[in-house]
């Protein structure tokens, strides 16, 4: 067995790869190239790309288990979501593709559209983002979760960040959505933060070493 401080992302985002390696440095951690441990990457696609399971757990271990089987090393998956209170929790794990998009429109613009058009006029803007993570090792299975409250914006603000991160306002921050606050400010309090800080400390609390074959 080898030692390793790496840990391999079951994702093809290049936002989400990029968000996770710099949360994860502030631990010690490295995030490890896909690429560089599953020869077929690419195919992790068909996973990322299947209809949503009813819960973030159930989607985010169908992901880390491809992964895993392919990389034989240290890994993890997320799933993450937006829960709108005056939606009754929507989009949630339908989050990644809760709109159709228009000729010319990307998944996450159709997304974001969708959810400013559904509370249009709506005074309850109450909303929260969720994740999920989760991490598999020989013999060693483990869920970490993670929440950052906030509201919806009126509309989109700031060009940072990904996702619904131009309509999300986290609490704390004067209105600011994560695509205006710093990218080191989202990384200490995002709910993908969050969720990583616990799985972290579930790691060093049950002295797990994360070693490959």
């Amino acid at each position: 067995m080898r030692p390793m401080n790496v840990l391999v992302l079951a994702s093809l985002n290049r936002g989400k790869e990029e968000e996770f390696s710099q949360i994860l440095s502030r631990f010690n951690y490295q995030l490890g190239s896909i690429e560089d441990f599953i020869r077929n990457y690419k195919q992790l696609a068909l996973v990322e790309n299947e209809k949503e399971g009813a819960t973030y757990i159930e989607n985010a271990l169908r992901k880390c288990k491809a992964a895993f089987y392919a990389a034989k090393a240290p890994t993890i998956a997320d799933d993450s979501g937006l829960e709108i209170e005056a939606l009754e929790g929507k989009p949630g794990v339908h989050s990644a593709h809760f709109a159709k998009p228009n000729a010319r429109e990307s998944q996450s613009a159709a997304n974001r559209r969708h959810v400013l058009e559904l509370l249009e006029g709506k005074s309850n803007r109450k909303a929260s983002m969720k994740c999920v993570i989760v991490f598999m090792l020989e013999g060693v299975e483990l869920i970490a979760t993670g929440e950052c409250k906030g509201a919806i914006a009126l509309k989109e603000q700031g060009s940072g960040g990904f996702g619904y991160d131009s309509i999300f306002l986290p609490e704390g921050f004067n209105g600011k959505s994560f695509a205006e606050i710093s990218v080191d400010e989202k990384n200490r309090i995002s709910h993908r933060a969050m969720a990583i800080e616990n799985l972290i400390h579930q790691i060093q609390k049950n002295e797990i070493q994360l070693v490959r074959p």
